[in-house]
């Protein structure tokens, strides 16, 4: 068998299963700040992403296995829409993450997440969730007994009544070293 011939479209490439998972960084943004006259999309492949003036992204760090990012469809009567979530454990109990939490409770954000699987090129290594209507913090439990050292549970998801018009929108810029540029270039920069 030709493994080459079997690897378009939604078809599996029998010579290798795609990795599971995310990286534990995510980096959240106000839905707002983005400037959408300066963003460009073509086939769901966010090629060229800018925040508004003065406006950064922040960066959170999370173990590997404790990130998990969904989509779901859902059937409406006319067109079909994506629920986009982000379901994340916090291990530490601290003065900041409940700040975080305190401002995630009122905020609507996008999310980019890493990838584990990548692509050959790449092309798939990040994907942005909540593009269209936002992500809201619509879960934030916590329990003393921090089973499995877990604080909280959280999870980001979209909007009651407003879901997003496709499934994640990657993020691609030419190769994946102009892509990482991309990215880095939303956070702060710290001296």
């Amino acid at each position: 068998m030709n493994c080459a011939e079997l690897s378009k479209g939604l078809i599996a490439d029998a010579c290798k299963r795609a990795v599971s998972g995310l990286h534990g960084r995510i980096v959240l943004m106000n839905y707002a700040d983005i400037d959408r006259t300066a963003t460009t999309e073509l086939n769901g492949v966010v090629g060229a992403l800018q925040l508004k003036a003065g406006k950064y992204a922040q960066a959170f760090e999370f173990k590997d296995t404790t990130l998990v990012a969904e989509h779901n469809l859902v059937k409406e009567a006319y067109l079909p829409t994506w629920e986009h979530i982000i379901n994340a454990k916090i291990l530490a109990k601290t003065q900041d993450a409940k700040n975080a939490l305190e401002v995630l409770a009122k905020a609507k954000v996008v999310a980019i997440v890493e990838n584990k699987e990548q692509g050959e090129a790449g092309e798939v290594k990040y994907e942005m969730y909540g593009y269209d209507a936002g992500l809201e913090l619509t879960e934030s439990n916590n329990s003393t007994a921090f089973a499995d050292g877990v604080v909280f549970n959280i999870k980001l998801s979209s909007p009651a009544n407003e879901k997003e018009s496709t499934l994640p929108k990657t993020i691609f810029v030419t190769d994946a070293t102009t892509t990482d540029t991309l990215i880095e270039g939303l956070l702060p920069v710290v001296p």
